[in-house]
């Protein structure tokens, strides 16, 4: 049974469940438990990363197999630590792409801009490396 992992700072919306389900094959959504939920959500801005908080994301995908589908968006260099251990775990992390539609009303001096994000799709993270030869040179 495929499943989808989701460590956002936000419930999937209609439309993303049913990507998942339809585009994806995911048979169930699960999602960590409300304190690692919050932990996530609330990634304080320091100089170095929690990676307390990173071990106890992998801890909670121990329950995955390969092939199920994590979602993960969120501060970014801990995305980056739990879509390089997802990769190398032969799990499938995906974002979210959106479309971002912008509405502006203005009264005298106030501009006042309103921003709708309307889900396209999901995309998979994958390493550069494994997509294109660049080396570097000197």
């Amino acid at each position: 049974m495929k499943k989808a992992y989701c460590l956002l700072n936000h419930i999937l919306t209609e439309n993303q469940a049913k990507d998942l389900y339809e585009e994806w094959g995911i048979q169930e959504i699960i999602y960590p438990q409300e304190q690692l939920s919050v932990k996530w959500s609330q990634i304080a801005p320091e100089n170095t990363l929690d990676y307390g908080l990173i071990y106890e994301v992998c801890s909670w995908l121990a329950g995955s197999e390969k092939g199920d589908v994590i979602v993960v968006q969120g501060e970014y260099g801990s995305t980056f630590c739990i879509v390089d251990y997802s990769l190398k775990n032969g799990l499938v992390p995906v974002h979210a792409v959106t479309k971002r539609v912008a509405t502006e009303m203005r009264e005298g001096e106030i501009v006042t801009r309103k921003y709708i994000f309307e889900h396209c799709c999901f995309r998979k993270y994958e390493y550069f490396s494994e997509k294109c030869e660049i080396s570097k040179q000197n």
